[in-house]
């Protein structure tokens, strides 16, 4: 992985911790917790647990997904530490789905 996407990456449990402690916006697939870094660029952790997605290939189709909305949506979540939680659904949601939904917290981090 390159320098620059491991720093727009969340790790530790101390940065998803302070994520989760901030504001929460729900959609029908996806949970986002997001919280201002203080920071002029923006970071993302993903949460895909195997009881929402049982089969390996289906969580990281999911993830690589994510990655490639969160690079589409990264100017408005800028300064803002992003935590998107996949729900447990019935199948797994399309890239349309997906992509309406992380428009959803684009929208409201935009008037943050």
């Amino acid at each position: 992985m390159s320098q620059k996407s491991n720093r727009i990456r969340l790790s530790g449990a101390d940065a998803f911790n302070g994520a989760f402690a901030g504001r929460k916006i729900a959609t029908a697939d996806l949970v986002f917790y997001f919280r201002p870094n203080g920071s002029v660029e923006g970071r993302v952790g993903l949460v895909v647990g195997r009881k929402a997605y049982a089969g390996a290939v289906t969580r990281n189709l999911l993830k690589r997904r994510l990655r490639a909305l969160y690079r589409h949506s990264v100017a408005a979540m800028r300064g803002f530490d992003v935590v998107i939680v996949a729900r447990r659904g019935r199948k797994e949601p399309g890239f349309a789905a997906l992509e309406g939904q992380v428009r959803k917290l684009a929208v409201a981090l935009e008037g943050k």
